[in-house]
């Protein structure tokens, strides 16, 4: 498994004030491309891997998918599933963990979906050519 990073957007209400403060953070996670991230794949989006493999999906979204935010549901579906993290109980609380309104957060959850990605097709590629 690989450790990194993945960042994280939150926004808390200043009552005194009655002002939103946006502040960002990074917790720990691992990538894991072992059969664990298939497994994954097949118990939480049944409907998508009846169609077709965590990795061939990653294929198929990749090269469009991180580039273009109207598919982030389809790239965090796929990151959940590679991603390991004790602060993740399950997919909606990994999707609570983004607020998709913060500019440079978003671009940093944009940059590490494509990291991801670029990680996992990489170990498909190697596990194919073996």
């Amino acid at each position: 498994m690989i450790n990194t990073t993945l960042p994280v957007f939150e926004t808390t209400l200043d009552e005194t004030k009655g002002e939103l403060i946006h502040k960002t953070r990074d917790i720990k996670v691992q990538i894991d491309v072992s059969l664990f991230a298939e497994k994954r794949w097949e118990e939480n989006f049944p409907a998508n891997a009846k169609n077709e493999t965590l990795f061939a999906y990653v294929e198929r979204i990749g090269d469009k998918g991180a580039k273009n935010p109207a598919y982030l549901m389809s790239n965090l579906k796929a990151v959940y599933c590679f991603i390991v993290s004790d602060e993740i109980a399950d997919f909606g609380a990994f999707l609570r963990l983004f607020d998709i309104s913060g500019g440079e957060c978003f671009t940093r959850l944009l940059d590490k979906i494509k990291f991801v990605f670029e990680i996992a097709l990489k170990a498909a590629a190697s596990a194919k050519n073996s």
